[in-house]
């Protein structure tokens, strides 16, 4: 029997599994593109899901460049997406109420 390893760096919990989800799938897709092409769509995914994860989890929404940045930062990283999604995280604030129009 052989024991199936999932991915080591995977969070376990949103809204950091979503992000890194969304990572991950668009990375799969690098392929023949340039760099400059899979490297915007990554961007893209990432802050598409991180903005919709923030508004689920009353969260500050990042901005593309806290996205650009938290993914500078985890350039070299062994757990790249993993660095990147918790960088990109500690940006996201949580939202107070009257922040919110409550």
């Amino acid at each position: 029997m052989t024991l199936q390893v999932g991915d080591p760096f995977e969070p376990r919990t949103d809204p950091a599994r979503s992000i890194y989800r969304a990572f991950k799938a668009e990375a799969a897709l690098r392929g023949e593109r340039s760099f400059e092409e899979w490297n915007g769509a990554e961007i893209q995914a990432v802050h598409t899901v991180a903005t919709a994860m923030a508004k689920q989890h009353r969260l500050a929404a990042p901005s593309l460049d806290d996205v650009r940045r938290a993914e500078r930062y985890a350039q070299g990283s062994v757990d790249y997406g993993a660095t990147w999604v918790w960088a990109l995280l500690r940006s996201m604030r949580p939202v107070k109420a009257a922040d919110q129009g409550a």
